[in-house]
């Protein structure tokens, strides 16, 4: 069991875990990011298959267990938000040359970072990333029970909605294309029940605090013109992330290769985990050609 590392910084405890590169002659830097409700070992199907091109640094997105927000009473800003999973990011990848991997929120988080930190980051793959608020939908009420000082309720429904049996199963099912499909594959079922432990320990409180600030933030003004490589992929039939969001980001953003997956959800790196390799590979393979030619002349 590889341990897990802890790092604070102001009011947030985050946690990651580095897995090293399959080879030592591998030296890509490659840090992890999950999405709204993720928690640890969300990557465990992903990890083996980035470990071919470097170490891979599995990290927390703030307030997703095991990570923690420390005081309830501190309003989260979307500065705050990004200061605190950038330095988190030094402190596990180091300074330079890391490659940025994120899902849903975690994606927005990478695409921000890359632009506030261009230097810094070699390449960027955002999965359906969040662009901008507000929340829709009965979360919403959450959101708003949290403004009017009514967080304990969404406490107890977040607490109450955990214990309902296959829980995790009924969230995946709404963000994916096929659900009979995805459940049915071994990998997934054999992956949801080693990952429900961990998805457990999620804080209610915390998950509803990244929530509001969600709502308000927007990401559109800070990464527009951001040179750094972005790889961008997004199920065609995402019920979660709006795709007119995600294609005025891949119209705004130099430097960016979108990959839309026919007949998939909002996961796209669990519903369509081959092709999506391949895609990755050919991307890893396409930015090393380019360096060394550059290099060359």
């Amino acid at each position: 069991m590889i341990p897990r590392q802890s790092y604070e910084w102001k009011n947030h405890r985050i946690t990651y875990v580095k897995h090293p590169a399959a080879s030592p002659k591998l030296k890509e830097k490659i840090v992890l990011i999950g999405g709204w409700c993720s928690a640890a070992d969300y990557w465990k199907l992903n990890i083996p298959f980035f470990q071919q091109f470097g170490e891979v640094i599995e990290l927390d997105l703030i307030g997703h267990y095991p990570a923690e927000i420390l005081d309830y009473k501190k309003k989260l800003t979307l500065q705050e938000f990004l200061e605190a999973q950038a330095n988190a990011i030094w402190e596990s990848a180091g300074e330079k040359d890391i490659t940025l991997v994120g899902h849903s929120t975690g994606g927005m988080a990478v695409l921000a970072i890359a632009a506030l930190f261009p230097g810094r980051i070699k390449q960027v793959i955002c999965i359906a990333p969040y662009v901008h608020g507000p929340v829709r939908g009965p979360l919403k009420l959450g959101i708003l029970g949290l403004r009017a000082n009514l967080g304990l309720f969404f406490d107890m429904g977040f607490k109450l909605g955990k214990s309902i049996p296959k829980v995790l199963n009924l969230g995946f099912s709404f963000g994916v294309y096929d659900s009979k499909e995805f459940h049915s594959n071994p990998e997934i079922k054999s992956f949801i029940e080693e990952y429900y432990p961990q998805f457990e320990h999620l804080n209610p409180r915390n998950i509803l605090m990244i929530l509001e600030m969600l709502d308000r933030a927007d990401i559109r003004p800070i990464v527009f013109g951001n040179e750094v490589p972005i790889l961008m992929l997004r199920g065609e039939d995402d019920p979660v992330i709006p795709g007119k969001d995600v294609e005025e980001l891949e119209r705004t953003t130099p430097n960016v290769k979108a990959i839309r997956f026919a007949e998939c959800g909002h996961f796209v790196h669990l519903e369509k985990k081959q092709a999506f390799e391949k895609v990755i590979t050919d991307f890893f393979i396409s930015k090393k050609q380019s360096r060394l030619k550059k290099s060359f002349f």
